[in-house]
């Protein structure tokens, strides 16, 4: 199979089987939302603002408002509900990560922004990668397939995103994704004392890497 992507480059990839997910349409018609002040968009899903209101006293969770179709999204959709009805915490959901695991062999686990939308971005970001084969762990588990990548701000030192293919990619992303949620900078993670031998003890040898340097003029890297 051959495509061509946004920048025009043409790729070819072969396999035994494609797999073609067209997605599901909301079944929304049944709703009258023409008799509320309820807006679906052309696809029927029904439009909320950034706290999940659809109109004055009426809320919309998971997937009947679009959005990322996994289960920890709508879950978190009932969270900010459940704080903005009972305790009068406004949230956003717009502030939220959105990571996921998909659960082939190897795994991945994503979250953040990822080296594309970094250089569409046109910030200063350094990109680290680390192949698989050079994570002790994964080499005593004979599973070196994969790599792990990290896309962290040139001026701040902050994680933007992390992309792990590889054993348990999606357990080494989450605490990637915890790093982030806590402001943790790459020069902490690549000095922190991880237990050995552990898949996370990659997060380590990731950042003692030599980083690609993509976009504005970056800061001296200590």
């Amino acid at each position: 199979m051959a495509w061509r992507d946004a920048g025009g480059v043409t790729a070819e990839v072969s396999g035994s089987h494609l797999l073609v997910a067209v997605g599901r349409e909301p079944n929304t018609h049944a709703l009258n939302a023409k008799a509320t002040s309820v807006v679906l968009d052309g696809h029927g899903y029904v439009q909320v603002d950034e706290h999940l209101r659809a109109a004055e006293g009426v809320y919309a969770l998971g997937d009947v408002k679009g959005g990322p179709a996994f289960t920890h999204i709508p879950y978190d959709d009932y969270r900010i509900v459940r704080d903005a009805l009972l305790s009068g915490v406004q949230r956003s959901y717009t502030e939220r990560p959105v990571p996921y695991t998909l659960f082939t062999d190897p795994q991945l686990g994503r979250v953040g922004i990822t080296r594309q939308e970094a250089v569409h971005s046109g910030r200063a970001v350094r990109v680290y990668t680390l192949p698989m084969s050079r994570v002790a762990r994964a080499i005593e588990m004979n599973a070196t397939a994969g790599l792990m990548r990290a896309v962290v701000d040139d001026v701040t030192d902050q994680l933007l995103g992390v992309t792990v293919l590889g054993p348990e990619g999606g357990e080494v992303m989450s605490a990637l994704q915890l790093a982030m949620m806590g402001g943790l900078s790459a020069h902490t993670l690549r000095d922190a004392t991880l237990a050995h031998p552990t898949l996370s003890e990659s997060i380590n040898n990731l950042f003692m890497g030599q980083p690609e340097r993509l976009g504005a003029p970056s800061v001296p890297l200590n």
